[in-house]
């Protein structure tokens, strides 16, 4: 399936699809990243001149899995949607679990493109796992914590019965409660850590740590008084505002300094 430079034989496309399906799901199965990464671009040019869904839905689906695994959330939401895609045009089963994956991703990857909007879902909207993962979502949208708990680990639903869901759902929780910390903390100047802690339902050394995270990732512009138990907020966003005030300070004390040796000039 390969010309005599070494590079793959774009006529014999299907075959190479097939036989690099295999050798993905062997990588995924043995956990061989690097290789994975080596084959995965090669698979993607071929589509584009084969174009088989039959085979492509789980090559995106486990080059979703891939970037699942590097945190790149946005890439494997793609991923999986073009995953879901193939796999429903092919008629595969596999469509339902690819579009929980779908919806995953999306609030790993803070999206605000509502999966269940798109045509291709629409078929799988009285599935019974399909509507957990929509109430799900709504809890997510909503930013209601209670909500998405109880949708998230009621049994009944089996989302944490799938086992590649059960590896994001602390990520997937820790993302909910960045959303509504943002949320909860918004209208503040100054608000108790403990008071922040019990609407997460957490302990205050948790919040705190994750505060220092979203403060480090510049999502929350403040700091924590650690001494009397207070998150204060505006650190940084008032300082740029200061700075820009201070600026436009000198350049008005600079003209007016101008002037001033203009004037003198004109009278000498």
């Amino acid at each position: 399936c390969q010309l005599s430079n070494g590079s793959d034989d774009p006529t014999k496309g299907t075959y190479l699809l097939e036989v690099y399906a295999l050798e993905i799901q062997l990588c995924t199965a043995t956990k061989n990243n690097s290789r994975m990464k080596a084959i995965y671009p090669k698979t993607l040019n071929l589509d584009a001149a084969v174009a088989d869904p039959r085979i492509m839905g789980g090559i995106r689906e486990e080059g979703g899995k891939m970037y699942m695994g590097e945190q790149k959330w946005n890439e494997a939401y793609n991923e999986f949607y073009e995953g879901f895609r193939g796999y429903q045009e092919a008629g595969n089963p596999r469509a339902k679990d690819a579009l929980k994956y779908v919806v995953l991703a999306n609030m790993l990857a803070l999206s605000d493109i509502n999966p269940f909007a798109a045509q291709e879902a629409i078929a799988f909207q009285e599935e019974k796992e399909i509507i957990a993962m929509r109430a799900l979502r709504s809890a997510y949208e909503a930013n209601d914590l209670v909500s998405f708990e109880r949708a998230l680990l009621d049994k009944r639903n089996r989302i944490i019965s799938d086992p590649f869901i059960m590896q994001y759902v602390e990520p997937l929780q820790r993302r909910m409660r960045e959303q509504v910390l943002l949320v909860l903390v918004k209208p503040y100047h100054r608000i108790r850590v403990e008071f922040v802690a019990a609407e997460l339902k957490l302990e205050v050394s948790e919040v705190e740590l994750l505060l220092v995270d979203m403060i480090l990732d510049k999502r929350v512009f403040g700091k924590i008084d650690q001494i009397n138990g207070f998150l204060l907020l505006g650190g940084e966003s008032d300082n740029v505002v200061e700075k820009k005030y201070d600026a436009l300070e000198k350049w008005t004390d600079t003209l007016s300094s101008l002037n001033k040796n203009l004037g003198a000039r004109v009278t000498l």
